[in-house]
């Protein structure tokens, strides 16, 4: 499984776990949300998902979006080489301090236009 695939699933599985605590357990849509739930889970591997659900027992996020060189979950400022590494796309790593993983944004890198050239009016 990619990294980014892993990322994804984590990424939707925190939040359909922060939306299932706000419904009452009989609703419908609960039960909609915990089929959801059970599925993504099986496809996440055993080692993920087990770093997740100690997260997800004490109500916390297991992967959060990197602010800027911090860390979201704890404010820490990243090491360097841990922000490169993000850098990449479908990237994600762990946070030294608090351990959830991290991933960042990347805008894609769009090389500028350039512009014809302008003709100068001659002199008379």
């Amino acid at each position: 499984m990619y990294s980014a695939e892993v990322l994804s699933q984590l990424r939707s599985l925190n939040h359909m776990n922060q939306e299932i605590r706000s419904l009452p357990r009989e609703n419908p849509e609960s039960i909609l949300l915990q089929k959801q739930i059970e599925a993504l889970r099986a496809r996440l591997p055993n080692s993920i998902l087990g770093y997740h659900d100690r997260f997800a027992a004490r109500g916390q996020p297991s992967a959060v979006k990197v602010n800027g060189e911090s860390c979201s979950a704890c404010h820490l400022k990243l090491p360097r080489g841990l922000c490169g590494e993000l850098a990449a796309p479908g990237r994600f790593g762990v946070c030294p301090n608090c351990g959830v993983f991290l991933w960042a944004d990347v805008q894609p890198i769009v090389a500028p236009v350039e512009k014809p050239a302008r003709k100068r009016k001659a002199k008379l």
